[in-house]
C-alpha cells in the first residue's frame, strides 16, 4: 500500500506525520514531490520518507495521490499530469479550497476515483476537525480508506459537497477567529498587569478547558453561559458587554466574508 503527496507544506506535513505516527503506512510506503527541493529533502530525511523527483513518479508509483499545493495552481498541475493520472489511475485526493470535485474531473476524467478533504491547521496536533467526501466512482473501499486517513490527524467528518464552503469556513477558517480570541482576551489581562506568559497560558487553558467541558456535557451554549453567570456577578457583566457590542454578529460577519471568498475561488 503506498500513498503519495505532490505538495510538502505546512497542511501536508502534519498529515503525512500523521499517517505514519498512526501506522496507517510505513515510512517506505509514503512518496512525497515537493518543487522546493531543500523543503521536500529536509522533510523526507528527518522522517524517513521517500522524496521523488517530480510530480509524474508520484503518480505511477501511488495507489492513492494526495494533491495537496495551492489551489492557484491547480490547473497548470492537472493540465500536465493528465495522461499521467488517467494511465495510472490511482485515488486522488485533494485538500485545496475552493477547488470542487468537478473541477478535478473537468480536468482528467470522471471515471477516476476522486475525493476531498478539508482539514484545518489543527491537523498539527491531531486535532482536526476534517469534512471528507468521494465522487460517484469511488467504491466504500475508497470511503472508508479516506476517512481511516482523515481519522489519524483528527475527527473525520463525512459530509455532502455541496455543503463544503460552510464547513470550511466553519472547520478551516475558525481556528484563526479562536486565535484572535485568546489573543485578545490574553492583552486584556495585561493591560490589568497580568504577565503576558501568564495571561497567555491561562486564556489557552480556559479555551481548551471550556471546549472539552462543552463537548463532555453535550449541553446547549446557552445553558453553559447562564452557568457560569451569577446574578449581579462579574461574568453577567463581561458578557452583556459582549452582547451590547454584538459579538455573535461580529462572528457571523467573519463567517460570511470567509463564505464569500470560498465561493468566489469555486468560481476561478
Amino acid at each position: 500500500m503506498t500513498i503519495g503527496f505532490i505538495g510538502c507544506g505546512n497542511m501536508a506535513q502534519p498529515i503525512i506525520r500523521s499517517i505514519i505516527e498512526k501506522g496507517m503506512y510505513q515510512k517506505k510506503e509514503v512518496c512525497i514531490y515537493d518543487t522546493d527541493a531543500e523543503k521536500l529533502n529536509t522533510f523526507c530525511s528527518a522522517n524517513g520518507t521517500i522524496a521523488m523527483q517530480n510530480e509524474e513518479e508520484i503518480i505511477r508509483s501511488c495507489e492513492t495521490v494526495f494533491l495537496c499545493i495551492k489551489p492557484q495552481g491547480f490547473a497548470d498541475l492537472l493540465t500536465r499530469t493528465k495522461d499521467s493520472f488517467v494511465t495510472s489511475d490511482p485515488f486522488v485526493v485533494s485538500i485545496a479550497a475552493g477547488k470542487e470535485i468537478a473541477f478535478i474531473e473537468n480536468y482528467l476524467s470522471p471515471a477516476l476515483r476522486i475525493g476531498r478533504v478539508f482539514p484545518n491547521l489543527n491537523a498539527s496536533v491531531c486535532q482536526s476537525a476534517s469534512a471528507y467526501c468521494i465522487n460517484a466512482t469511488c467504491t466504500k473501499t475508497e470511503k472508508e480508506l479516506l476517512g481511516n486517513i482523515v481519522s489519524c490527524f483528527g475527527t473525520a467528518l463525512f459530509y455532502p459537497e455541496a455543503l463544503f464552503s460552510q464547513f470550511g469556513v466553519l472547520g478551516g477558517c475558525s481556528p484563526a477567529y479562536t486565535f484572535m480570541y485568546i489573543d485578545s482576551l490574553a492583552k486584556a489581562a495585561e493591560r490589568n498587569g497580568v504577565s503576558k506568559e501568564i495571561a497567555r497560558a491561562t486564556a489557552i487553558q480556559a479555551v481548551l478547558g471550556s471546549a472539552l467541558y462543552m463537548q463532555e456535557s453535550g449541553m446547549d451554549p446557552a445553558i453553559l453561559i447562564d452557568r457560569v453567570c451569577s446574578k449581579g456577578g462579574t461574568t453577567i457583566e463581561g458578557v452583556t458587554a459582549l452582547r451590547n457590542a454584538n459579538l455573535p454578529d461580529i462572528i457571523c460577519n467573519a463567517y460570511e466574508a470567509s463564505l464569500h471568498r470560498d465561493k468566489e475561488l469555486c468560481q476561478n
